[in-house]
C-alpha cells in the first residue's frame, strides 16, 4: 500500500516557501509515497465559528496548486495529489493550464482528485450556478479537461461554458494528462468513478461529508455502482483503485494511526493519506509525527 502525507492548507502551519520546501523534502526523505493538499476557497461566517471544531484555523487557506507548485520544485520522486479539488471554483480554461503546467513542471507527477464539495455557502460566493447541478457541472469540466489533455485544436460548446478553437500547445507529460481520483459516497459519485475516475477518495475520520469507510456494510454496494459503470464505458473495472484520507483529531495517538493503516492495507487499499493539521501549529511538528508513522508502520 501507498503512503501520503497531506500538506495543511489551512491553519498556522505554513509560513514561507523555504519551510514549506523543507518541509515536503523531509516528507521524501522520510520514505512517504505521495503529497495531498485539499481545497478551501473560503469559509463562511455563517458557517458558524466552530466548523469542525476549528474555526479559527479554517479562515486562513492557501491555494492548493501554488502549494503543489512549490513541493513540485523541492522533492523528485513524490507523487502530487489534491484531495479534493473543488473545480467549480475555477474558470475551465485557467485550470487546465495550472494543472498541465504543474504536470510538466513535476514530471509527470500530478494526480487530480476532484468532488463536489459540501458547504454551499462557499458555493454560492464561488459560483453563481445551482447547487443541485454541480455534479453535472463536474461532468462537464472532467470532460473538458480530457479534451484539453488530448486534443489540439480544442474547442468547447456545453450548457456551462463555450469555448472557439484554440491552441493547446502545451502538453502534460503523462499521456491522456494526469490520473484523476473522484471523491464522495453517493451512487452519483461513484458512477462517476467508474466513467472517469482512475480510482475513488474515501475519508475515515471527522468529515462535515457523508463518507464511507473499507468497514461500512454499504461500501460493497457502492463499490459494485462503481464497478458497473466502468464495464457500462467500456474500462477495466479491475483497474479501479482506492486511496482512504485519515482525518485525525488533537490527541490522536501513533499507535491508532498505524493500526488503521495497517487495516487498510490487510483489506486492500491502494492507497492512504494522513492529515493531521488539525493537531499541530508547526510543520516541525507535523514532520516529527510524520516520522513517528513510518516507523510505526515500516513499509506497509
Amino acid at each position: 500500500m501507498q503512503l501520503g502525507f497531506m500538506i495543511p492548507l489551512v491553519g498556522p502551519s505554513v509560513s514561507d516557501a523555504p519551510a514549506l520546501s523543507a518541509f515536503v523534502r523531509g516528507l521524501e526523505d522520510l520514505g512517504y509515497d505521495a503529497l495531498w493538499v485539499g481545497d478551501r476557497l473560503v469559509t463562511p461566517v455563517d458557517v458558524g465559528s466552530n466548523y469542525l471544531g476549528r474555526g479559527p484555523q479554517m479562515s486562513r487557506s492557501f491555494d492548493p496548486v501554488l502549494l503543489l507548485t512549490v513541493a513540485a520544485a523541492a522533492t523528485s520522486r513524490m507523487r502530487l495529489n489534491t484531495s479534493t479539488l473543488s473545480t467549480f471554483y475555477y474558470e475551465p480554461p485557467h485550470l487546465a493550464r495550472q494543472l498541465t503546467t504543474l504536470d510538466v513542471l513535476s514530471d509527470g507527477r500530478l494526480g487530480v482528485g476532484v468532488g463536489l464539495g459540501w458547504m454551499k455557502q462557499e458555493y454560492d460566493i464561488a459560483r453563481n450556478a445551482d447547487w443541485q447541478r454541480r455534479g453535472k457541472m463536474l461532468d462537464d469540466m472532467l470532460a473538458f479537461l480530457h479534451a484539453w489533455w488530448t486534443t489540439s485544436p480544442v474547442s468547447w460548446d456545453s450548457e456551462f461554458f463555450t469555448m472557439p478553437p484554440v491552441h493547446a500547445g502545451l502538453r502534460p507529460v503523462q499521456v491522456g494528462g494526469p490520473p484523476i481520483w473522484i471523491g464522495g459516497a453517493s451512487e452519483a459519485a461513484m458512477r462517476r468513478v467508474g466513467r472517469s475516475g482512475v480510482g475513488w477518495l474515501g475519508v475515515e475520520g471527522p468529515a462535515p461529508a457523508a463518507s464511507i469507510s473499507s468497514q461500512d456494510e454499504d461500501a460493497g454496494r457502492l463499490w459494485s455502482i462503481a464497478r458497473r459503470a466502468a464495464e457500462d464505458a467500456g474500462r477495466d473495472p479491475d483497474a479501479l483503485k482506492t486511496a482512504m484520507r485519515i482525518n485525525l483529531e488533537p490527541g490522536t495517538s501513533v499507535d491508532s494511526v498505524a493500526h488503521q493503516l495497517k487495516r487498510y492495507a490487510d483489506s486492500g487499499v491502494d492507497e492512504a493519506y494522513v492529515d493531521a493539521f488539525a493537531m499541530f501549529t508547526s510543520l516541525d511538528q507535523l514532520l516529527d509525527f510524520a516520522g513517528q508513522v513510518i516507523d510505526r508502520t515500516g513499509r506497509l
